[in-house]
């Protein structure tokens, strides 16, 4: 984080709760990816839906620190 960006505790909160999601659903997307799958269908929606999900959780922590002024 820059040195000359100071949080409120809620906006450090909020940012903190951004970045775990986008860990979690990284984390979660691997999980399954490993993972042996015995319907190859599911497991290839089910990646789909944890990459999109990701990608939206990725956008929305851009997002709000372009709001409270971190440059990504």
């Amino acid at each position: 984080m820059a040195k000359d960006v100071q949080l409120r505790p809620e906006e450090e909160a909020r940012l903190r709760a951004l970045l775990e999601r986008c860990d979690a659903l990284g984390n979660a997307y691997d999980a399954v990816l490993v993972r042996d799958v015995p319907n190859t269908e599911v497991k290839t929606k089910t990646l789909a839906t944890l990459q999109e999900m990701r990608g939206e959780a990725e956008e929305s922590f851009s997002r709000y620190k372009r709001e409270v002024g971190i440059a990504d």
